[in-house]
């Protein structure tokens, strides 16, 4: 099949996930659709598809393969631009991504990260101290989910945490399209701060050096061919951005999850033990995990997936959203519900050579959160239904707005999508 031929499933970033996703499972396993700017790509929608692509010797994530990016068809200016092509270990295949990987792999392995637990149970019981027993709503992904993760990685590079800070409504241009944005808005404005600002960052580390992640990568950059300067900057922002976003969405979303099926929050707090909130984590990276869709794949020759041909060259994606809830795989696989025998039956973070190196961080502290949040505020409730992110590649909410000790939700009218106004969100 022809993907230029094909009628293509447009992704529209405002639109419902879970609708979106149980639209194109009903088109197939693999599925031609249209990315904004009007780019095709093939998308999976089941899980034994997904990781069938994620592990596909045929594919990789070298956008050198995709023609429509070397001949200029699609322009710097697209609004994805900056999640698909790049110098660090996420925009490569083969022995190059091996060796990026391998730079940074042994900070995220079990004993290190492990070793962390202590200093993210201090973080959230300080997040929740400066919560306090406040009566007013409070927006739990701004005061909670987001700052939890930011402070951790920020620790385990070696950065102060105004190193996200500052960069934070650039981090979250790259994930929201914006079709003919000019000035400040443009995407390529929003990249070229991102990396004046972490190649300045890293000018500073190199005069102050520490026991951290960062000086280990500039000392593998200042030894000699082993990283360049390109790679060292992206490698620190790929950390830097992949780092906070999942947890914080993971955070937030699984929350919610658990505020609208109170059966699996009582049982939760019943048990309270370290298999319950990990079969948790589990099912809101499920059900309700931070990516969107996986972007991008390109096929080095012509591959059959799924009975679906793809033509050399054409850029192959995942809905993570669609493959989560496979009702192939899971017994009413859109419900939120811990006691499922296989709540890790997912795809969240990837799988094969590019499963995500920091998987493992993302669990512990979405584990740590959860529990230390439900046991210090049992009776939280939702304030308002939150509104959603309108992004291809996020899954997530603006803003999840609680009562701490309790209280009524207004009567609902409907989840909203809501499109990010850069500039004026924080």
């Amino acid at each position: 099949m022809d993907l230029t031929h094909c009628k293509l499933y447009r992704l529209d970033p405002a639109a419902d996930p879970a609708e979106e996703a149980r639209q194109l499972r009903g088109l197939g396993p693999l599925v031609p659709v249209e990315l904004p700017g009007g780019v095709a790509a093939w998308t999976a929608t089941d899980l034994a598809t997904a990781r069938r692509i994620f592990g596909h010797e045929d594919l990789t994530k070298d956008p050198a393969y995709w023609p429509a990016l070397a001949d200029g068809r699609v322009p710097d200016s697209w609004e994805l631009i900056a999640l698909v092509r790049g110098a660090g270990m996420l925009h490569q295949g083969g022995a190059e991504h091996r060796r990026l990987r391998q730079l940074v792999s042994a900070a995220f392995t079990r004993a290190p990260i492990e070793a962390l637990r202590p200093r993210i149970m201090e973080i959230a019981d300080e997040l929740m101290d400066q919560l306090g027993s406040t009566d007013e709503p409070v927006d739990l992904r701004e005061r909670f989910a987001y700052p939890l993760p930011v402070r951790v990685i920020c620790e385990v590079l070696g950065v102060p945490a105004t190193a996200v800070s500052e960069l934070r409504h650039r981090f979250e241009r790259l994930v929201t399209p914006q079709e003919g944005a000019t000035g400040e808005a443009d995407i390529r404005v929003a990249v070229a701060d991102i990396f004046s600002t972490l190649t300045s960052l890293l000018e500073v580390k190199r005069t102050s050096p520490g026991d951290d992640l960062t000086t280990a990568l500039i000392q593998s950059r200042d030894a000699g061919d082993r990283l360049s300067e390109q790679e060292l900057v992206e490698t620190l922002f790929l950390i830097l951005i992949a780092g906070h976003e999942t947890t914080l969405n993971s955070i937030t979303n699984t929350v919610h999850a658990f505020l609208k099926n109170p059966a699996s929050l009582a049982m939760a707090l019943e048990r309270d033990d370290a298999q319950t909130w990990g079969a948790a984590v589990d099912e809101g990276l499920r059900q309700s995990g931070p990516v969107r869709h996986a972007l991008m794949r390109y096929a080095v020759v012509d591959v059959e997936i799924a009975g679906v041909r793809v033509a050399k060259g054409d850029p192959v994606i995942a809905s993570l959203v669609a493959a989560g809830r496979d009702p192939g795989r899971h017994e009413n696989a859109e419900e939120f519900d811990i006691s499922r025998s296989a709540p890790h039956d997912h795809a969240a973070f990837g799988f094969g050579a590019h499963y995500c190196l920091g998987a493992r961080l993302a669990k512990i502290e979405t584990e740590i959160a959860l529990r230390s949040l439900f046991s210090r505020y049992p009776k939280l409730a939702l304030a308002t239904e939150p509104e959603r992110l309108a992004s291809i590649s996020t899954n997530g909410y603006q803003s999840l707005w609680v009562h701490l000790n309790g209280g009524e939700m207004p009567e609902a009218s409907g989840e909203t999508i809501h499109q990010v106004n850069v500039g004026t969100n924080s």
